[in-house]
C-alpha cells in the first residue's frame, strides 16, 4: 500500500467524524448560542408584554366556557356569565401591570434571587375598585347577566361567594343591590396578594446566588462548540497532509452547520410574514377581541419573529464568515506551505 492510498483510507473515517459528530454537534452549538441571547432575556420578555393592547378583555365569546381559580373559588361563575362585569374592574393597565410583575418574579427566581412561592397577583387595586363606583357598575352587570334560576333562599353573598344564578322573583335592580351590599363580605375572604404557587410546597426554596439559565445555555452553546470544533480539527488532521488542506477539512465542514442556521433564520423571517394571515383565519374579531388587540398581537409577535431571526442569522453568518475566513487562508498559502512533507 502506497503513501497515498494510505491517505485516501484515513480520509474515510474522517468523513464519518465530519458528518455524525462535527457537523451535528457545531449545528446544535449554533443553535443553542442563538437561543441563548433572548430565551432567557428579562428585557425581550417584558418588551413583548408591555403593550396594554394585549390585555383588553374580550367583549363576548360564543360558547366559551372560561374559568379562572377566583371565579372557580366563587361558586363556579363562568367567564361567560361574569365577563362584562370583570371588564369593569380588570383594566387593560392593571392587567399588563400583573403581567410584567410575574414576569420579573419569575425571572428573580430563576435567578435564585427569591422563592417560587413569591409569585403573586396584587388583588388590591381590584379590591378599591370593588368598594367604589365601579362596585356599583360591576354588581349591575353581574346581575343582569346572571341566568334566571335557582331558590330565593340561595341568593346572597358570602365570603369567597357570588350568586350564580338570579332567582325568577328577583328583580335585576334587586340582584344588583343585594350584591352590591354582599361585596364587602366576599371581599373579606379576598387576599391583598394572590398567590400563584402553593407556599407549602415551595416555602423552602432556597435563595442565594445561583447561575442565572442565560448563562447555563451560553456554557453549555460553548461547550458543543468546543467539542464540535475538536473533532472537526482532529478530522482535519486525520485526512489533510498539508496545512491548506487541512484547513480547508475545517473550512468545508463548518460552511453546512452555518448554512442550517442561516436558513433557521431565514425560515423564521418568513414565517413572520403569514402572521397576519394566521390570525385572519382564526378570526379573533369575530370572537369578541377588538381590532386593536389584534393588531397588538401582530406586532408583538412579528417583534419576537424579528429578535428570534436576527440571533439565528447572526450566528449563522459568523461562522459562515469564519469558514470562509479559512477557505481564504487556505487559498493564499504560501507554496511552500501546500508542498506535501
Amino acid at each position: 500500500m502506497n503513501e497515498e492510498q494510505g491517505f485516501a483510507i484515513r480520509r474515510v473515517p474522517a468523513i464519518l467524524i465530519v458528518i455524525f459528530l462535527a457537523c451535528p454537534l457545531l449545528f446544535l452549538a449554533l443553535v443553542t448560542l442563538s437561543l441563548s441571547t433572548w430565551t432567557f432575556d428579562r428585557g425581550f420578555s417584558l418588551g413583548l408584554l408591555s403593550d396594554a393592547r394585549l390585555y383588553q378583555l374580550p367583549e363576548a365569546v360564543p360558547g366559551a366556557r372560561w374559568t379562572s381559580a377566583v371565579i372557580e373559588g366563587s361558586g363556579g361563575l363562568e367567564w361567560k356569565t361574569v365577563q362584562r362585569a370583570a371588564r369593569s374592574v380588570l383594566s387593560a393597565d392593571y392587567l399588563r401591570d400583573q403581567a410584567v410583575r410575574i414576569v420579573n418574579q419569575v425571572f428573580d427566581c430563576l435567578d435564585g434571587r427569591a422563592p417560587w412561592s413569591d409569585l403573586s397577583v396584587d388583588a388590591r387595586p381590584v379590591k378599591r375598585a370593588l368598594q367604589g363606583e365601579a362596585g356599583a357598575q360591576f354588581a349591575r352587570l353581574l346581575a343582569e347577566d346572571l341566568p334566571v334560576g335557582g331558590r330565593v333562599g340561595d341568593f346572597r353573598v358570602s365570603p369567597g361567594r357570588l350568586p350564580v344564578s338570579r332567582p325568577s322573583s328577583v328583580t335585576v335592580e334587586q340582584a344588583a343591590a343585594v350584591i352590591r351590599a354582599g361585596l364587602p363580605v366576599f371581599l373579606s375572604s379576598v387576599p391583598d396578594t394572590v398567590r400563584l404557587v402553593d407556599p407549602g410546597a415551595y416555602g423552602a426554596y432556597p435563595r442565594g446566588p445561583a447561575i442565572a439559565p442565560r448563562v447555563v445555555l451560553l456554557l453549555a452553546g460553548l461547550f458543543l462548540l468546543l467539542i464540535g470544533a475538536g473533532f472537526l480539527v482532529g478530522a482535519a488532521f486525520l485526512a489533510g497532509r498539508t496545512a491548506d488542506e487541512r484547513v480547508r477539512w475545517c473550512g468545508w465542514p463548518l460552511l453546512a452547520p452555518a448554512a442550517g442556521v442561516l436558513l433557521l433564520g431565514l425560515a423564521v423571517i418568513a414565517g413572520a410574514s403569514w402572521i397576519p394571515w394566521g390570525l385572519a383565519r382564526a378570526r379573533l374579531e369575530m370572537n369578541g377581541f377588538s381590532s386593536t388587540f389584534v393588531a397588538a398581537l401582530v406586532e408583538a409577535a412579528r417583534h419576537a419573529a424579528a429578535r428570534v431571526a436576527t440571533s439565528f442569522l447572526a450566528a449563522g453568518g459568523i461562522a459562515a464568515g469564519a469558514a470562509l475566513g479559512l477557505l481564504a487562508w487556505s487559498w493564499t498559502a504560501p507554496r511552500a506551505e501546500k508542498r506535501a512533507p
